[in-house]
Order: structure tokens, then sequence, then C-alpha cells
């Protein structure tokens, strides 16, 4: 090799790793800065105010959304739409561009109090790219939602340091026949209302409903004590995509929350693996396993518990199973980034701080 080309690739070399240190500094401050940036929380809500429904996942059902409007309506809340919330793209309610502009929009709206999602399916991880973090935490509003919405859950939670609640999706809630559950609108409305919270008083308890629904798997503490952090999760799916991502889940210090709809223990066994195998387990202080509705496998297949004691009974920390939250008429809402304590003997989740602003 020529002395030429040898300090030809000594310099591009050289380069390359300037280049990778300066990205990886880039990366550290930025987590250093994201770390000990403070949360912010929404404002809670009042009879009166505005809530915009927007379609960040796919598409939405007219029916279902005319009842939730006039549900939340009857209530004395304001309600408004977006204006191209019924785009279709196959399974997307419109382009990446379009939905990521109509949340950016919601927002900055001065006439928004709290952003509702229509429903999930499938969607959010394709726009989280195309947010403005810094404009939604100079614009803090409530955002409420599940399932796909978790991908905005995570992203705005990592990036914007903004409260937001894991709550039933305004289709499928709100907007549904039958209406939310007792059990799901006490805690729904229990998260977002003003008029919920006691002045002076912090914070307030999540308990099981005292009689299980036939076929609801009875709660187990896989592993008892108590823990306190910051709550963390949603849907499993959407933990395991956003992994390796600037968008991924933060485990360290924090209490785990996770639920899933529809998926095969094999593959619920896949999403759990590879938190474990990232590290991600390891770190937690403790660990809420919800609703995995449909859950099932192959004649000799591991079951679902089976699973979930593999990878969370020894890892001695509070774990506890079958917590009311999720893709079920059960679903307790959650402040997504509020700290809380897990007790897993009396498998119960204390939130801590009041999760919202009540001025």
């Amino acid at each position: 090799m020529g002395r030429w080309m040898l300090c030809v690739m000594m310099c591009f070399a050289v380069g390359v790793l300037s280049m990778s240190g300066a990205a990886m500094g880039h990366d550290e401050d930025a987590g250093i800065e994201m770390k000990e940036r403070e949360w912010i929380k929404p404002k809670a809500l009042r009879k009166g105010d505005t809530i915009l429904f927007v379609a960040p996942a796919s598409p939405m059902n007219k029916q279902r959304m005319e009842r939730a409007k006039a549900r939340l309506e009857a209530m004395g809340f304001k309600t408004k739409q977006a204006s191209d919330i019924w785009r279709v793209n196959g399974y997307l309610a419109g382009s990446d561009e379009r939905r990521a502009q109509e949340l950016m929009d919601a927002f900055t709206d001065p006439e928004v109090d709290a952003i509702f999602p229509g429903t999930g399916g499938y969607g959010t991880t394709r726009m989280l790219d195309k947010l403005d973090y810094e404009v939604i935490r100079a614009n803090p509003k409530m955002l409420i939602g599940f399932s796909d919405i978790t991908g905005l859950h995570l992203a705005i939670g990592r990036h914007s340091r903004l409260i937001t609640f894991h709550t039933p999706n305004t289709m499928y809630g709100l907007g549904s026949e039958g209406n939310l559950s007792d059990f799901s609108a006490k805690y729904f409305f229990r998260a977002i209302m003003a008029e919920q919270y006691k002045e002076g008083k912090e914070g307030y308890v999540i308990e099981l409903p005292k009689k299980r629904p036939e076929g609801m798997p009875a709660i187990r503490t896989l592993h008892g004590g108590k823990a306190s952090g910051r709550l963390v999760g949603g849907n499993l799916s959407l933990v395991a995509a956003t992994m390796g991502t600037p968008y991924e889940i933060e485990t360290k210090g924090n209490i785990l929350y996770v639920e899933d709809v529809g998926e095969k223990t094999y593959r619920l066994d896949r999403m759990f693996s590879t938190m474990k195998l990232a590290g991600r387990l390891d770190e937690l202080n403790g660990v809420v396993l919800c609703h995995f509705t449909r859950a099932g496998g192959d004649e000799g297949d591991q079951s679902l518990d089976e699973v979930l004691d593999h990878y969370f009974k020894d890892l001695g920390i509070p774990v506890i199973a079958h917590f009311s939250t999720g893709h079920h008429k059960y679903n307790a809402s959650l402040p997504n980034g509020a700290m809380v304590e897990l007790d897993a003997d009396a498998q119960t989740i204390r939130v801590l701080e009041n999760p919202v602003e009540l001025d």
C-alpha cells in the first residue's frame, strides 16, 4: 500500500471517528438535557373547555365520533374537529404530513384545551420525526388515547417532557354504543377533570374493581413489595417498535406498564425478549402487566402466564399481572410520566402527584 493511499485512509478514518464522536456528543448532550428537564403538566379540564378531535393514526368512524361528540357536549364541553379528519389513505387517516400537521395545529390552537384522537389502529410511528417537540412543550395540552397512540405518548414524553394520558380512545370509549364502563369512566374523569382534584391534596389511588368480570383473569402478584418511579409504557407493540430509535421508552428507575391485543404468546415473548436483551427490564423499579386481550397460541404453546413469569417473576422488583388497563371494557386511565407508587401486595397504583395543572 502506497504512503499516499495510507495517508488518505487514515484521514478518512479520523474524519469518520470525529463525526461519530460529534454525533455521540450531541446525543449525550441531548440526553443529559432531556433527563434534567423538568416535566410539565397539561391543564385539567373544566366544563366549558374545548376538546379537539384529531386523526393521527387510522381512519375514523363518523357514527362513533358523532356519538362521542354528543356525549361530551351533554357533559358541558365544547367540541371541534380538524378540517381533514375524515381523510382516508388505506389504513391511514391521510398522509403522514397531513396527520403530523393536524396534531401540531392542535397544540398551537389557542382555542383548544384538550386533544382527543378518534382511534389508534396504525400510523403514529410514521409521523414521529415530523413533529416539533419544542413547540409542543411551549403549548402544553392534554393528550389522551391508547393503543397506537402510545407512539405519541412515548415521543412526547421523551422529547417534550409533557405528561399525557393513556385512556380509552374516543371512538371505542365515548363513541361506543354502551359508552364507557363505570370502572373506565371513573378513572378517565378522575384523571382529566379539575373538579376531581381536592385543593391541597396530591394524587390518588387506582384500585381494581372488587368484582372481576367473567372471563377476566385474576390479578396476580409475581413479586411483592413497593416501588416508585415515573410511569412509562403503553401498548407493547409500540414500545417494541420504537426500541433503538430516538423515541424509545425510558426505563431506568421507572415503573413500566404494558398491554396489547390479538398477539399470540410467541409474539409477546419476542417483544419481551427484545426489551430484555436491550437491558431495559433490568433498569426498572417495578412492572404492571395489564390486559393482553385475545392472547393465545397453538396447542402446546406457552401460556400467557408462563411467558409473563419467564420474563418478570425473578426480576427482584414489584410486579403485578392482569391489571385492568388496555383493550377491554375495564380500562383504567394512567398518567404517562407522572410519579407513581406501585404496591404489588395491595395490587394498586398510587399516583403521587397531581398530573394536571389546576390554575
